[in-house]
């Protein structure tokens, strides 16, 4: 059964698409098929994977110009539905129509058995696009950045979930928070120690430690196994990925 993930944070800068790129990989290396989904108008999921100036992104098929999801293949199993600026111009378009909720989750109907894992790239904002992603999704991961501002508004982001659960998809759960950025200071280890607190077993023990090669790899259009596999966010991503399918 493919396992959906919207990965999500309202706020920006929390590793979202740093995390949905060398997750997506890290579960590839270890033999899962893998399609990853880039909903955000500012497309840097694509731009980090070195995909720019596509002929077609999911924007063609949110506006119905097309009537699939247009793939890309980047390696065997490891696949991208890239994205461009004009999400953000069709967005206002949408709300009008029920049916625009929903149309991620028709758009994968067809093609979601072909994988093992599919990890959605949601927009820093809990618009139309978060929702359809949460509507076609089994489960939410969440990351957080490792500082005290963003421990502000998860529990937004649990309400969210919760009336999405409530209301349009039983299924969806969230299945974790990973936290980012991490170090070794008093203030690193105290937002963990408040997160477990709050979220008990729901923070991963895998956290994303501070790494000069995660930034590096994606500014040479690469995910960090690529650039660096011996670089601790190489090694922070394989473990997240191990804990994730156990």
């Amino acid at each position: 059964m493919t396992h959906i993930i919207s990965i999500l944070n309202h706020k920006g800068g929390t590793g979202k698409t740093t995390t949905t790129l060398n997750l997506g990989k890290a579960l590839n290396l270890l033999g899962q098929r893998v399609l990853l989904i880039d909903l955000d108008a500012q497309a840097n999921l694509s731009q980090s994977l070195g995909v720019e100036d596509e002929a077609l992104t999911v924007s063609d098929s949110f506006s119905s110009r097309i009537e699939q999801l247009p793939i890309k293949e980047l390696s065997e199993s490891f696949h991208l539905v890239p994205a461009s600026l004009d999400l953000s111009a069709i967005e206002p378009g949408l709300y009008a129509n029920i049916n625009s909720y929903f149309r991620l989750k028709t758009l994968l109907h067809p093609i979601k058995e072909a994988y093992d894992i599919i990890l959605i790239d949601c927009p820093p904002s809990l618009g139309i696009f978060t929702q359809n992603a949460l509507i076609a999704s089994s489960s939410v991961l969440i990351t957080v950045q490792a500082q005290y501002l963003a421990l502000k508004g998860l529990n937004t982001v649990k309400e969210l979930v919760a009336t999405i659960k409530d209301k349009l998809n039983p299924l969806i759960n969230i299945q974790g928070l990973v936290v980012t950025q991490t170090n070794h200071t008093k203030l690193s280890k105290d937002i963990l120690s408040t997160l477990r607190n709050s979220f008990q077993q729901k923070v991963y023990t895998t956290t994303i430690r501070q790494n000069v090669a995660i930034a590096e790899a994606s500014a040479h259009r690469k995910d960090v196994f690529s650039y660096n596999p011996e670089s601790f966010g190489a090694i922070d991503y394989m473990n997240l990925a191990k804990e994730i399918m156990l």
